[in-house]
């Protein structure tokens, strides 16, 4: 996750030609594709694969040119916020990191545990199921703290398990409202925090973290 929202320069013209939104991965392999480029004038989202990056530093990634962009229009959601249960039904968490080696994803990280990938059986539009076998079971799910008697899951609402593909209301609609809860970065880094009043700079930040869904539903009311 080292590469979000770092910008994209062209070799050829010295532009900057957008930042990095998301990561593209092989959920058969579980490595990663290649990046999604999001202009910020125009907010069309353009495929990079991993291949045509020529270099990388702290603050940008280097193209050739923006021809090794393509055009994307169905940018599937992001694993980061996605809920996750297991065979049994109980719930494990939200997404709120994935940890790699070079360009291979080897674990989910949820608030609640860590699960290797290979204990991941599918990876669906709203949730993630993890499958794992008895005799590895101590091993492999690192809970904290740890459930007591038996595991119930409790959803307190039907909007918890809502996950609409875009928010798409304009930034006049958020202005002046509360944030009800803090809302995380690709990084886990906290972008906006509870009790803070919304601006357009919130907004902005948001946007750029792909937490408009978030930000909508952390919405006080």
């Amino acid at each position: 996750m080292d590469n979000i929202s770092k910008i994209v320069l062209s070799q050829t013209s010295g532009e900057v030609v957008g930042y990095i939104l998301d990561i593209a991965m092989d959920f058969q392999e579980f490595v990663i594709r290649g990046y999604y480029v999001v202009d910020e004038e125009t907010e069309s989202e353009m495929f990079l694969k991993r291949e045509d990056i020529v270099a990388a530093s702290d603050f940008a990634i280097m193209i050739e040119d923006v021809s090794k962009l393509e055009f994307s229009s169905n940018r599937p959601k992001s694993l980061i916020g996605r809920f996750v249960f297991d065979d049994r039904g109980v719930f494990l968490g939200k997404i709120v990191s994935l940890r790699f080696h070079k360009s291979k994803l080897e674990k989910i990280l949820t608030d609640k545990c860590e699960i290797l990938t290979r204990h991941i059986k599918s990876i669906g539009n709203d949730v993630v199921m993890a499958e794992f076998k008895k005799k590895r079971k101590s091993q492999t799910r690192r809970e904290f703290p740890k459930p007591r008697g038996d595991v119930l899951v409790q959803i307190q609402s039907s909007q918890s398990l809502t996950m609409p593909e875009k928010v798409t209301l304009s930034s006049s609609f958020y202005v002046g409202k509360v944030v009800g809860e803090d809302i995380f970065g690709y990084n886990n880094e906290r972008i906006i925090s509870k009790g803070e009043t919304i601006s357009k700079n919130v907004v902005a930040k948001a946007k750029k973290h792909n937490r408009l869904n978030q930000l909508f539903f952390a919405i006080k009311r």
